[in-house]
């Protein structure tokens, strides 16, 4: 069968059946399916070559081609090297729930990895295929290293449309490789590009962050409607602390954005305080101070220890008292002198603490306050309000707490709307 310019696909089938052509001029069936190990792939790739065959694709075991799945994948062949499909599972009509996810950014490929699935048997271009498997050591064929190696030195695209199907749903990252995907994280930062306006900025991806890097991967700072309004609640030139400041989404908001002359990021974590001096460094924002990084605010001076999250997540780690922690503990009031205009708190249910050690401050600057609340702590925190003759512009409500915009009463705003 010729084509002219058309391609031509090497498909491993198994059962020497295939879908409907779709682009390409013509589809070699091999009968056998490569199996997981590098020179398996390779022999299979030179058999690709040997019959001067463009593409090749390999349905994992117990995966079926489905009918139209030449035609939906062969489509994007003309602007990438490498065509991911979503899964049909069962008798299910439509793709399987975590396997819905489509992009073509590399940078999105981690969060893929470690939250939905992706599979590891592309159409793909034979050349693109043989060069990505001989950078790979002999052996089993690590699925996340390979993944790793063709979006980085490809370009892939993986579709939201089912192209297999398959009786029952497949296992997800085991350990070990979710393991070596953060550990690979730390080792290589990795920063997601969010556009603002006529400008962007780049907020790091660490795997750790489910619900905040969710929204960073779709191009958004988390938090964006508070965001917003806080924008237009302060003046440029404000000066801001940030209690809580995670991996540096609204530190580079702050500093960005909303053009703070000057930024304090306050964070505990040893490893979030690095990786907020490397986001700062990469988005060349001098206006934010790192100098108080490591530390952690209470209402007094001392230790905690650290207790991380059941999974393992930086946004619900907290501080526990104990005197032999490796987290050295002040008071706002301590480390924070001169004009604030913002203060922005999000401490997993130590605000009162925070609010505690921070009086003076408060009491002198009458700082705007952004402000996460404990449910449980919200009774509290209504008298607190009234004793310190603050009020409530804003609340933006969240399962188990809300965010709070306040102000001090007969306060002026500082020239923003």
């Amino acid at each position: 069968m010729t084509g002219g310019s058309r391609p031509r696909l090497a498909l491993f089938a198994g059962d020497g059946r295939g879908p409907r052509p779709g682009p390409f001029a013509e589809i070699v069936v091999f009968p056998v399916l490569p199996g997981r190990d590098r020179d398996a792939r390779l022999a299979a790739v030179a058999a690709a070559e040997a019959a001067a065959l463009d593409w090749m694709l390999a349905p994992a075991p117990g995966e079926t081609l489905l009918p139209d799945a030449l035609e939906i994948a062969g489509a994007a062949t003309t602007a990438y090297d490498a065509v991911f499909g979503a899964l049909a599972v069962g008798e299910e009509a439509g793709p399987w729930r975590p396997s819905r996810l489509a992009f073509d950014d590399p940078s999105r490929l981690p969060h893929a990895l470690l939250h939905w699935w992706i599979g590891d048997r592309p159409l793909v271009r034979t050349a693109t295929e043989r060069r990505v498997l001989e950078a790979l050591p002999s052996g089993p064929v690590d699925r996340a290293a390979y993944l790793v190696a063709l979006w980085t030195g490809a370009r892939a695209i993986k579709l939201a449309a089912p192209l297999v199907r398959r009786f029952d749903a497949p296992e997800p990252l085991s350990m070990s490789e979710r393991d070596a995907v953060l550990e690979r994280l730390a080792r290589d930062p990795l920063f997601l590009r969010v556009p603002y306006g006529d400008q962007a900025y780049f907020l790091p991806y660490t795997g750790r962050n489910a619900g905040i890097e969710r929204e960073q991967t779709r191009g958004l700072f988390f938090e964006a409607d508070e965001l917003e309004v806080l924008k237009q609640r302060i003046a440029p030139g404000a000066i801001v602390a940030d209690l809580g400041a995670n991996t540096g989404n609204h530190t580079v908001f702050f500093a960005g954005p909303m053009r703070a002359s000057r930024v304090v990021p306050f964070e505990p974590l040893p490893e979030l305080a690095q990786v907020i001096r490397g986001t700062a460094e990469r988005n060349g924002l001098s206006g934010i101070d790192t100098t108080q990084l490591g530390i952690g605010l209470s209402d007094r001076a001392g230790r905690m220890a650290v207790r991380r999250s059941e999974r393992g997540g930086f946004g619900a780690t907290r501080l526990v008292p104990d005197e032999n922690g490796t987290v050295p503990v002040k008071r706002l009031d301590d480390v924070l002198t001169g004009r604030l205009d913002l203060l922005k708190i999000d401490v997993e249910s130590m605000e009162l603490q925070v609010l505690a050690g921070a009086e003076a401050t408060i009491s002198r600057e009458r700082p705007v306050i952004f402000i996460e609340i404990a449910h449980d702590n919200t009774m509290a925190f209504l008298q607190w309000l009234d004793a310190r003759s603050y009020r409530i512009e804003r609340i933006f409500p969240d399962k188990g707490h809300a965010n709070y915009l306040i102000a001090p009463d007969g306060e002026r705003r500082n020239g923003a709307t």
